[in-house]
């Protein structure tokens, strides 16, 4: 579909819609996300109330959005891009009951090699110190998806705390973790939170140059309890 067919679909849908009579439509925005390119139109009818709407659509099924509360495309845009989500996620749910729990402070990323020496008791310690932590001992169950549930755990912690070690760069299911972390820095926040274990920089330099760029604790001169505490001044942040 080209401009002139949206807009065209637009006149139509206003009208049928809004029950009234389009004076003009023209082009506002364009917003590429998420794979999909939708249009945000301006809209003048003759209804006295809400004279001014705005028309989203494209990739998305068409709506329209009162001037009157949106006062931006990219408001409505935002607005549509939040009902068109709802619409298509298949796990969905509204509640009026608060949940006792929600997201995680920080997913710890690791290999399994090295649960004993720091990932175990840095977890629990950092558990102690009141933060909700995802880590596979804590939240895996007899029959849970082992994907699903890290990309749970991964889709839903502010930080990620990466254990490098060299049983870490030796195995790819941690470094799957690790892509996903990345991909939710691309918009410049901050999300992963190194330790070193058992490493030099020239190591973590031959296997991550982006990595060893980034300021870590290091379990080689700090206990548990140190890596624990600095760990919490970003966590509190």
């Amino acid at each position: 579909m080209n401009l002139k067919q949206l807009v065209k679909q637009a006149k139509g849908y206003v009208e049928r819609q809004a029950h009234t009579k389009v004076i003009r439509v023209s082009f506002a925005e364009r917003f590429y996300l998420l794979g999909r390119q939708d249009i945000v139109l301006s809209v003048t009818t003759t209804d006295k109330d809400y004279p001014e709407w705005w028309v989203v659509g494209g990739s998305t099924l068409m709506n329209l959005y009162t001037k009157s509360y949106f006062k931006s495309a990219d408001e409505a845009f935002s607005m549509h891009t939040g009902l068109m989500l709802r619409m298509s996620a298949d796990d969905f749910e509204q509640s009026l009951i608060p949940p006792e729990d929600i997201g995680y402070d920080a997913f710890i990323s690791h290999a399994s090699e090295d649960k004993k020496s720091i990932v175990r008791p840095l977890a629990k310690a950092l558990q102690k110190m009141g933060y909700r932590i995802w880590y596979d001992e804590f939240e895996l169950e007899v029959g849970d998806s082992l994907r699903q549930s890290i990309d749970h755990g991964l889709a839903n912690s502010r930080y990620g705390i990466v254990i490098l070690s060299p049983a870490f760069f030796a195995k790819n299911w941690p470094q799957y973790e690790l892509n996903g972390l990345t991909a939710r820095e691309m918009d410049g926040r901050k999300v992963i939170l190194p330790v070193w274990h058992k490493l030099t920089k020239a190591q973590v330099l031959k296997n991550s140059p982006t990595l060893a760029d980034k300021i870590a604790a290091v379990t080689k001169r700090d206990n548990i309890n140190k890596v624990a505490i600095q760990l919490a001044r970003v966590l509190d942040q």
